[in-house]
């Protein structure tokens, strides 16, 4: 299971201190709900890519002393099963939704590229069904329902900055297990 902590550091200094990150303490199982704390396990190393390079991120692993199930505490700045860092994927994708529809020729493509843009573009845009449902459920927030979708997608980006996109996406992650851009069959 993967649990968000904001260490209140940019990627550069996280990266820089490896293992000796401020790691916090676990001191509930959310698998178990045992309150007996955790025993950090070990680490484990995962990428993380932006635009001014691909980082070597060490990931802090506890382990649940009565069910035995492991934790992964992420970085807040990144998303589970995903390469490119929560704000570089925000805003491509927002980027990408917002330009007007000129054709291909008047998007700017850099980073990351065309192909990776669309990808995640298009879970997004898979994803606002549930999204309008969680947010519904969760937060009384109540998206435009007849609009194009590329209107709805660009409506709930500009409501969840608003919002604090790091928290929704936190909120989404612990409780309904699944990110803004995850696959839709991941549970």
């Amino acid at each position: 299971m993967i649990q968000f902590h904001d260490f209140g550091i940019d990627i550069q200094t996280y990266t820089d201190r490896g293992k000796g990150n401020d790691f916090p303490d676990v001191n509930q199982c959310p698998h178990c709900s045992s309150r007996r704390p955790l025993h950090r396990h070990g680490y484990y190393q995962r990428y993380a890519l932006t635009a001014e390079g691909e980082y070597h991120l060490w990931i802090a692993r506890y382990r649940c002393q009565e069910c035995r199930k492991t934790v992964s505490v992420l970085p807040s700045f990144l998303l589970p099963y995903v390469q490119y860092t929560r704000s570089v994927i925000w805003q491509a994708v927002k980027t990408w939704l917002e330009t007007p529809r000129r054709g291909a020729k008047t998007k700017q493509v850099g980073f990351p590229t065309k192909e990776v843009i669309l990808f995640y573009v298009r879970r997004f845009l898979r994803n606002l069904s549930r999204l309008h449902h969680a947010a519904a459920r969760r937060w009384g927030i109540i998206g435009p329902v007849g609009n194009a979708r590329t209107e709805r997608a660009v409506w709930w980006m500009q409501t969840l900055e608003g919002r604090g996109v790091g928290s929704i996406i936190q909120d989404l992650w612990t409780n309904e297990r699944w990110h803004l851009f995850a696959d839709q069959i991941a549970s």
